[in-house]
């Protein structure tokens, strides 16, 4: 949880510099992306502590929670003009790929 709390804002203060042009997209984007990141960890930690048997499903649920996410509200924001931008592609993903790459470390130190 501590990772996610220094590298949630590391990645938010390098994309305002990279992206100044998206910043409320950014602020948006970091704030759900750390709380579904947030909700993710401690629904693993609680799997792995009482339903390891489950402890994949509720994985997949995660990840998949954030996709919907960003299918119904990001991605039709960044279409509005017809055309994804890489850095409209990387404001939602760069936050999602830290929380993703934190569950899964989560996982892996956890789980053995």
């Amino acid at each position: 949880m501590a990772f996610l709390l220094i590298l949630i804002p590391l990645g938010f203060f390098i994309q305002m510099e990279l992206f100044p042009e998206s910043i409320q997209f950014l602020i948006y984007s970091y704030g759900v992306n750390f709380i579904l990141a947030t909700t993710s960890l401690f629904l693993l930690s609680w799997g792995i502590n009482n339903k390891k048997e489950n402890l994949a499903t509720l994985y997949l649920i995660s990840v998949a929670l954030k996709l919907v996410v960003y299918f119904f509200y990001f991605h039709p924001k960044f279409e509005m003009d017809g055309i994804l931008t890489r850095s409209e592609f990387f404001v939602f993903f760069v936050p999602y790929a830290i929380g993703l790459l934190l569950e899964i470390v989560f996982l892996a130190r956890r789980y053995n």
